[in-house]
């Protein structure tokens, strides 16, 4: 069975959908169309669409974020960021309560050490 314009355009608009996709779109065989497109230079490999960078990309997205991997990493990056600033407001804290701990025993030893002169 010959090949239309439409079924052709409909190939090549489609092609990253996969072949299985495109024949079952088009009711054809995936053999014939892993042969037209072979013929007419398209890849037939399946690709996905980030949704929020819009990105083609050829490896599945991510199960957990529903993105890219780049897009993915930039989320995970962006965590950890996030934790390392915590942290080091947590480490700012002790610090700060150390140092004022630290004051408050030397003003101790210091009262006791007037006492005992007196």
């Amino acid at each position: 069975m010959k090949w239309t314009t439409r079924e052709i355009k409909y190939l090549e608009d489609h092609a990253d959908d996969g072949a299985e996709a495109v024949a079952s779109a088009l009711g054809r065989s995936v053999q014939s169309v892993k042969a037209q497109a072979k013929r007419y230079g398209l890849s037939l490999r399946r690709a996905w669409q980030c949704p929020k960078c819009g990105m083609r990309v050829q490896t599945p997205l991510s199960s957990k974020t529903g993105w890219c991997v780049s897009c993915t990493r930039e989320l995970r990056n962006e965590r950890i960021a996030e934790e390392v600033r915590e942290l080091q407001e947590e480490v700012r804290r002790e610090e700060r309560v150390n140092r004022e701990r630290q004051r408050l025993y030397s003003a101790k030893h210091r009262a006791r050490k007037k006492l005992k002169k007196s």
